[in-house]
């Protein structure tokens, strides 16, 4: 439900009218009946009556989206689109907060209906806020992480950077074995699930045809270049984290293949190079989608079990309200 100037209009247009139009209706309606009063209107009056009937109605079909995501009513077209339920959740659920200040009569009450107006607001502000991550994170996915993956895919993506960087070093200077991970082992051994396929099969290395043979270099530079991938730049392609952090921000990363480079006076190897910095900086990237993937679905799992516990404790005011009226 991104929510930008141009979808706005086409989206939620409709929906934000027909919320502004019936919070004014319920504001007129309360203002006649608390005029000339000394107090305002609370739940015991007509107008807060009403007003905490149709708000509990609206969040008894908030809690309903949780069950019209479920596989047994995803695919029921006669229960309309998730598009209009997605649209209704966020407005019914807008429209529901000045009617249940206006249920309240603008004053706490005793202890059960205080925590039925602080988890509602908790409820509230919650769902606020993943609306609000949820239109502002896939923009910062675009700017931040251009070579986005498929979330699922990002330790196999990671293994295939990982055989990338130890081919590319590999052509200089023969790696020790036991480290690349393979997509052939990952199944074979469990530790890693593939589900669907990943959007890029692996990285392009520019290769030279004729590796220098050179004994100096043989010797002294593929060295300096193994042990980078094996102590640094392996670890970090695998798990995202560096031992040192000395590749942990663009700008390190940086300093760390600078220093490598000003060590290396071999064109060949200064290719070989970059494309480890390349492969660090893709590596960078996913770092970036997970971080962003967290915030953007982590909200959630203090919206659900909130929502969950309103739905409890509006029960027990519904039955208390009954029982002593």
């Amino acid at each position: 439900m991104l929510s930008d100037r141009q979808s706005f209009v086409a989206l939620h247009l409709r929906w934000f009218i027909a919320a502004i139009l019936a919070t004014a209706g319920a504001i007129a309606w309360y203002a006649l009946e608390a005029a000339g009063g000394l107090r305002w209107p609370g739940g015991s009056s007509l107008v807060g009556l009403t007003y905490g009937i149709v708000a509990a109605g609206i969040i008894l079909f908030e809690c309903l989206l949780g069950l019209r995501r479920t596989s047994f009513f995803r695919t029921s077209r006669w229960l309309g689109s998730a598009k209009f339920w997605m649209k209704a959740h966020i407005w019914l659920g807008l429209l529901a907060v000045p009617l249940v200040l206006m249920h309240t009569g603008f004053h706490w009450g005793g202890w059960l209906s205080t925590l039925v107006a602080g988890a509602f607001a908790l409820v509230t502000a919650s769902g606020i806020f993943g609306w609000y991550m949820q239109n502002l994170i896939p923009r910062w996915l675009i700017e931040a992480v251009p070579e986005e993956t498929i979330h699922s895919q990002i330790d196999a993506v990671a293994a295939q950077l990982c055989a990338d960087a130890r081919r590319a070093v590999g052509l200089h200077a023969p790696l020790a074995d036991g480290h690349e991970l393979s997509f052939k082992d990952s199944r074979r051994t469990g530790k890693l699930i593939m589900a669907g396929a990943p959007r890029r099969v692996g990285t392009m290395v520019e290769r030279t045809p004729r590796p220098k043979q050179e004994a100096t270099q043989e010797l002294a530079i593929p060295q300096l270049l193994r042990d980078a991938v094996e102590q640094d730049i392996e670890p970090y392609l695998l798990t995202g984290k560096s031992p040192d952090r000395g590749l942990h921000t663009t700008h390190r990363g940086v300093w760390y293949f600078e220093e490598i480079r000003r060590r290396i006076n071999d064109r060949e190897l200064q290719t070989v190079v970059s494309t480890l910095a390349q492969l660090c900086e893709r590596r960078r990237q996913m770092n970036t989608q997970q971080v962003l993937h967290f915030w953007l679905h982590s909200w959630l799992s203090l919206h659900l079990p909130l929502a969950m516990m309103l739905l409890i404790l509006l029960a027990a005011h519904v039955w208390f309200a009954l029982r002593y009226s």
